[in-house]
C-alpha cells in the first residue's frame, strides 16, 4: 500500500506531471530538464528523486552524465494485487509509446549540456 500511495503522491505535482510528459517523448539528461522548465537544477533532481522512488521513472549512468526515462514496468510493480489484465490495459499503450523514444541530445553531444548549463548561468 506504500508503493501505491508513493505512486500517487508523485503525480500530484505540476511540475513532476510536466517531467513525466517531457519523458515519455524523450530520454532526458538533468541539464536538458531544467531548461525547460526553467527552473534550478537542484529542484529538477529533487522532483527526479521523487519519481524514482515511487517506481515512475528509472536513470542510466554513463560516464558523468545520467540519463532518465519512463519506467514501462512501473504498473506492474506498483499494482501487483491487480488482475494481469487491468494491467496490462494501463501499461501497454505507454510501452507503445516507450518503444522507439529518441535518445537524449546530450548522448549524442555532451556539449549540449554545457551549453544548456551556460546559458543558464547567464539568465539568473
Amino acid at each position: 500500500m506504500k508503493k501505491i500511495a508513493e505512486f500517487y503522491k508523485a503525480l500530484g505535482d505540476e511540475i513532476r506531471l510536466k517531467i513525466l510528459k517531457m519523458l515519455s517523448e524523450q530520454e532526458m539528461c538533468v541539464c536538458e530538464i531544467f531548461d525547460k522548465l526553467d527552473i534550478s537544477q537542484p529542484a529538477v533532481s529533487h522532483h527526479l528523486k521523487i519519481l524514482r522512488q515511487a517506481g515512475l521513472v528509472k536513470d542510466s549512468k554513463e560516464g558523468k552524465w545520467i540519463y532518465y526515462s519512463l519506467n514501462g514496468s512501473v504498473f506492474q510493480e506498483i499494482f501487483t494485487d491487480e488482475a494481469a489484465e487491468t494491467v496490462r490495459c494501463y501499461a501497454e499503450p505507454i510501452l507503445k509509446k516507450l518503444e522507439n523514444l529518441p535518445p537524449s541530445q546530450v548522448r549524442t553531444d555532451p556539449a549540449v549540456c554545457e551549453k544548456l548549463t551556460a546559458k543558464n548561468r547567464q539568465s539568473d
